[in-house]
Order: C-alpha cells, then structure tokens, then sequence
C-alpha cells in the first residue's frame, strides 16, 4: 500500500483528521519520489490536491487517484478498509 495516497483518501473520509502541515509534507514526501514511477508521480499528484484549500479539490483527488489505481492495478476499496480499521481502534 502506498502511504502517500493512504494519507489522500485517509483525508478525504476523515477531512479533520490531518493538518495542512501533513497533508503538505505528504505531498513533498511523494513528490520526492515521483520520478522513480509513474504511479509514485500519480500519488503525488493526488497528495497535491489533498489540501481542502483547493478548488475542486474532491474532483481533482478522484482523477488522480484514479490514474493512480489503474496504473498500479490496486484496489482503492482495499485502502478504504484499512483506513476503516485503523479508525476503529
């Protein structure tokens, strides 16, 4: 599992959960290693838009966390569970 797009969906089900000082070094810590895949640079583009201050921030995370899925063929529903888990405890 991808932390960075983890973080990403993590703020969109829970959008209090993280600071705009996480959610940005999120993004810097993805964008650090976007260039050694192209799914690292999708989730780093996702981590980008996480930030709520964002202009269709919702729509924009959903596009690039698409790309995101297609590209690595992992389950986003696998990622909603984990982060349903984590919360329960």
């Amino acid at each position: 599992m991808n932390k960075h797009i983890l973080m990403v969906i993590d703020n969109q089900l829970n959008p209090d959960k993280h600071t705009k000082a996480q959610l940005e070094q999120n993004y810097a810590d993805a964008d650090a290693t976007a260039y050694a895949a192209h799914a690292a640079h999708a989730a780093a583009a996702a981590a980008t838009y996480a930030d709520a201050g964002y202009v269709a921030a919702d729509q924009t995370d959903a596009y690039w966390l698409d790309k995101y899925f297609k590209n690595t063929g992992e389950n986003k529903q696998d990622y909603i569970d984990a982060i349903n888990k984590d919360n329960k405890l």
